[in-house]
C-alpha cells in the first residue's frame, strides 16, 4: 500500500507584465507536515533548469530553505510574497536579476472571498481562524486558503501547532505591538490599517478563500 505524500510541487505559470514566469507551486497535501517531507519530494518532470524559477505557496520556512538549496543553478530564483502581489528575487546567477528585484505578477483569476473574524478580547477568534484554516485543508485540499492576521497580538499558526507553551508566550509577547500606545499612534494605525487592507485585496486575487484575523472589539483609540 503506497503512503500518500504530505507534499506535491506542480509546475505552472505566474503572468508577469511582459511574460509568463516558471513556478513551482508547493501544495500542501494535509495541515502539518513533518520535516521527512523533504525526502519524499519529487520534482515535476516538466521542469526546466534552464529557467528562472519562482517558488509559489504556503510553507513552512525549513521547506523554502530546502527548495532555495535545491534550485541554487537555476538562472534566478524568486519567492512569491501573496500580500505585494509580487515576485522577491533571491538568488540569481545571471546579471539581468539582482537579489531583492521584485516582479509584479497579474491574477488571472476572480477574487476569493474574504472571510473577516473578529469578537471580544479572549474570545477565541484566532483559535476558530486557526481551526477553519485546518479544517479546509483537510476537507477541500483543491481550495486555496489562505489565513491573514491583521491585528497585532503576536499570535500566529505557530501559536497553537508549537508544542512549546513558553515559547509560544515569549513570541507573542515579543511581538505584541500595541501601536495605540505610541506617541505617532494616529499615523501608525491609520498606516497599519491601510497596509492590511490592501494586503487583503492582493490576497483575494490569488487564493479561494481568505481569512482575516482583525483581533478584538473595535475600539475608539484604535480606529484609523
Amino acid at each position: 500500500m503506497s503512503i500518500k505524500p504530505e507534499v506535491e510541487l506542480q509546475v505552472i505559470a505566474l503572468r508577469g507584465s511582459d511574460r509568463d514566469y516558471q513556478t513551482v507551486a508547493i501544495n500542501l497535501l494535509k495541515p502539518e507536515i513533518c520535516p521527512q517531507a523533504m525526502c519524499e519530494l519529487e520534482i515535476p518532470a516538466e521542469f526546466d533548469g534552464q529557467q528562472g524559477v519562482v517558488l509559489y505557496g504556503q510553507a513552512p520556512i525549513w521547506l523554502y530553505s530546502y527548495l532555495v538549496e535545491h534550485h541554487q543553478n537555476v538562472p534566478w530564483l524568486g519567492c512569491y510574497d501573496i500580500r505585494l502581489k509580487k515576485v522577491i528575487v533571491v538568488k540569481s546567477n545571471v546579471p539581468e536579476w539582482q537579489s531583492g528585484d521584485t516582479i509584479p505578477i497579474i491574477p488571472n483569476k476572480v477574487d476569493g472571498a474574504a472571510i473577516l473574524i473578529g469578537g471580544p478580547p479572549e474570545s477565541g477568534k484566532s483559535v476558530l481562524s486557526n481551526a477553519l484554516r485546518r479544517a479546509l485543508l483537510e476537507k477541500r485540499s483543491d481550495v486555496q486558503v489562505y489565513l491573514h492576521r491583521a491585528n497585532w497580538d503576536g499570535e500566529g499558526n505557530h501559536t497553537y501547532e508549537t508544542s512549546n507553551p513558553e515559547l509560544v508566550a515569549r513570541l507573542r509577547k515579543e511581538n505584541n505591538i500595541k501601536l495605540h500606545h505610541h506617541p505617532n499612534a494616529d499615523e501608525l494605525i491609520k498606516k497599519y490599517f491601510k497596509y492590511h487592507a490592501k494586503a487583503t485585496k492582493n490576497i483575494r486575487k490569488v487564493v479561494d478563500f481568505a481569512l482575516v484575523d482583525v483581533g478584538g472589539v473595535p475600539d475608539s483609540v484604535k480606529t484609523p
